[in-house]
């Protein structure tokens, strides 16, 4: 047997891809997996076509089993930690996948596997997947590589308004996606799959106070709401800084432009203030979503980006799309486009733990980020897009007088 091998932890690679009670995903490997009907879906993706042998490790194989990987049905006996299932060849640069599916058990369950094991490869004909010594990143990895696109506003001044929007087309739609359409230095805005019958609108806002619990923040590092809509929940966000949170459940629509509009500007107290208003299709007119102050932070629009995310790690094999078009700062009294546009990725995107995330510019100049799925296809990060700003409409609005009517209705 080759000397080489790589442990492929199914904890963080591995993704129960039909609805099923009988398995799951632990920190551990795969569990309770009871269910014939259960499929398993672990990637890896390959720097080249090559070869290797593979095993299956086990967890306290308490019976005699039967299960396939892939091609292969294969014998699990009762008390082995070890199970070689055979070769695989796959024939190209990009990701392959190992699909696991019980066949029958004399017990209750079919196994209990940790870990698949290649032979005769090494970590350089690997290009992306995530390794044993990185467990703690294993619920990251398996959520997928976020990608954001940053709108270049620099030489504009002080921007206090920006408007975007985002179109999710038919079918990218998946539970735990995140289409962020107007993120800033402070917070971020945009809108959530929930559940199958759940969608939001979102937008919060950081207390400068860093802690990951909200009741640890110092009254005079409390976001204040200042102002929000008769439908909107505010409450206080945890686990990833803490603040001010704000949302509206509303089934928005696939394939339907949704539109946001930020203001963010000094109240002159050592504070600054946050507005988001959204376009509701439904009733053809622009509310604000929510206010929030923020204290010990003067600034107007700084670090203005979009990005997409999944926040549900079980629906990390599926993928998610959406095209953000229309970026708009108000400036002198006129919509000014945006024309310069970077496209960056959290850290799975860039130690490589995954690769399936794109980017970059539509025929119709429209921004679009991509992730999840395990496709081959990715756009380098850091990479600058520049488009034709001549064919983008701007609003036809003004903001300030759209605020000042709406604040009449509160």
């Amino acid at each position: 047997m080759a000397k080489n091998l790589i442990r492929i932890p199914l904890a963080g690679n591995a993704y129960l891809e039909t609805k099923s009670a009988g398995g799951k995903i632990t920190p551990g490997g795969i569990s309770d997996w009871s269910d014939p009907a259960a499929v398993f879906g672990v990637y890896v993706r390959f720097a080249h076509a090559c070869t290797f042998d593979a095993a299956i490790r086990l967890r306290n194989q308490k019976t005699n089993a039967k299960i396939r990987v892939n091609d292969y049905e294969i014998e699990l006996p009762e008390g082995y930690k070890e199970v070689m299932i055979g070769s695989f060849s796959p024939d190209k640069e990009g990701y392959f996948r190992f699909e696991l599916q019980g066949i029958e058990s004399d017990g209750s369950s079919f196994a209990s596997p940790t870990e698949l094991i290649l032979y005769g490869i090494t970590k350089d004909d690997i290009t992306s997947a995530i390794y044993p010594e990185d467990k703690d990143n294993f619920y990251w990895t398996r959520r997928g590589p976020s990608v954001h696109c940053g709108y270049d506003i620099k030489d504009m001044g002080n921007v206090e308004w920006f408007y975007s929007e985002i179109t999710v087309p038919e079918g990218y739609d998946p539970i735990g996606s995140y289409y962020m359409a107007i993120g800033f230095h402070g917070g971020y805005f945009g809108i959530q799959t929930n559940s199958k019958t759940e969608r939001r609108i979102l937008f919060s806002v950081w207390s400068p106070f860093s802690t990951d619990n909200p009741e640890e923040v110092p009254e005079e590092d409390r976001i204040l709401c200042r102002g929000y809509n008769k439908r909107t929940h505010i409450g206080v966000f945890g686990g990833e800084g803490s603040g001010g949170q704000s949302f509206v459940k509303y089934n928005w629509k696939t394939g339907v432009t949704q539109k946001f509009l930020m203001n963010v500007h000094p109240e002159g107290n050592g504070r600054t203030l946050y507005t988001a208003y959204f376009y509701f299709n439904d009733k053809k007119r622009w509310e604000m979503i929510a206010s929030f102050s923020r204290p010990k932070t003067e600034t107007y629009l700084a670090h203005v980006h979009s990005f997409l995310e999944n926040f549900w790690d079980r629906h990390g094999h599926i993928t998610r799309m959406a095209y953000y078009g229309n970026q708009f700062a108000w400036v002198d009294g006129a919509w000014r486009p945006i024309e310069k546009i970077r496209l960056t990725g959290d850290n799975t995107a860039r130690k490589a733990w995954r690769q399936d995330y794109d980017g970059g510019l539509t025929d119709d100049n429209r921004f679009y980020l991509k992730n999840g799925g395990f496709f081959d296809k990715h756009e380098i990060l850091d990479t600058i897009f520049t488009r034709d700003t001549s064919g983008m409409t701007p609003p036809d609005f003004n903001p300030e007088e759209l605020a000042a009517s709406l604040s009449e209705n509160l």
